[in-house]
């Protein structure tokens, strides 16, 4: 249990990429620093990608994701930063900070809340993503597709990723896209297409996901010649994109652009002493440009409480 008010430099909501790399980067300048994560430290690394392989991340071609997040927890309790399992409730102008713990006051906090998947919001979705009944937003767990009649519907690089993935551990994939091209990496493109892992269905859509216990069946839509198509599954991904986590500064009046927080070139938000970083203020969703703003928003905050001669 959480003293009453537990008084820090520096407070950053959330621990994934951004917000370890902010901790880190504080700790080492010499702050008093606390990272709460309410789920699982490293953010979706960990909860959604944590067999795969960071292909794309500076100094670590092929790194498991899970063992990149280590590493970073790591550094960041050696260097004396205080992990906190508790999720944050609210968070004030006045940068106090409530959890289901306790309180806390911060002269900086810096919001690193990240990103969750997006729902189609079809029926079945819901239903059987708990449970591991057959929908997932990645292989979370390869062995659960080993054999297995993968559908993937997305077209952007965490679609075509897990494809990649699936091939691994099954022949039998097939990919609904509702554009006629994808958006991922031409390369990636490239490999899928040459290898044939998968039969790609463009222009589709899938409209309701059915079964018993588990995933059975699948209606997709084809927009373009209005017909539907029912297809046997045992599995199916949706890597539709992102959602912002914003709940727990909606209240703040932070200035927004559309649906990320507004900083500058020093990772301030519009509301003094309150930074942001990661996913939650940019388009680039890549573990490296988290980390690189996490890094420059607790420079930042060092320059903004320290007040050094050459800031």
């Amino acid at each position: 249990m959480a003293e009453d008010v537990t008084d820090f430099d520096v407070v950053v909501i959330g621990g994934g990429p951004a917000g370890l790399s902010a901790g880190i980067i504080a700790a080492y300048k010499g702050l008093k620093v606390a990272v709460f994560e309410g789920g699982t430290w490293g953010g979706l690394l960990s909860t959604i990608y944590p067999y795969k392989y960071v292909f794309n991340y500076p100094g670590t071609p092929s790194v498991m994701a899970t063992h990149l997040v280590a590493e970073w927890v790591r550094q960041a309790a050696d260097l004396g930063v205080r992990l906190i399992k508790e999720r944050v409730t609210e968070i004030t102008n006045e940068k106090s900070v409530t959890t289901t713990e306790g309180k806390y006051k911060a002269k900086v906090v810096i919001i690193t809340t990240g990103m969750r998947p997006n729902k189609l919001g079809i029926p079945g979705e819901i239903e059987f993503s708990r449970n591991n009944r057959g929908v997932f937003p990645y292989l979370t767990e390869p062995e659960l597709f080993r054999d297995k009649k993968v559908l993937i519907v997305g077209g952007g690089d965490t679609a075509l990723d897990a494809v990649i993935d699936a091939h691994k551990v099954t022949d039998e994939i097939w990919i609904a896209h509702r554009k006629d091209e994808f958006r991922a990496a031409e390369s990636i493109v490239e490999k899928i297409v040459a290898q044939k892992m998968g039969e790609i269905l463009y222009n589709t859509e899938l409209v309701e996901i059915r079964g018993d216990s588990e995933v059975e069946e699948v209606t997709l839509h084809n927009h373009k010649t209005g017909s539907n198509q029912d297809l046997a599954v045992d599995r199916v991904i949706i890597a539709v994109g992102l959602v912002p986590n914003t709940e727990v500064f909606h209240h703040l009046g932070l200035k927004m652009n559309n649906r990320f927080i507004q900083v500058d070139a020093e990772m301030r938000t519009s509301v003094e002493g309150i930074f942001a970083a990661g996913d939650i203020v940019s388009v680039y969703q890549l573990a490296s440009v988290a980390a690189a703003q996490g890094a420059l928003a607790a420079h930042n905050a060092y320059k903004y409480i320290r007040q050094p001669y050459w800031a």
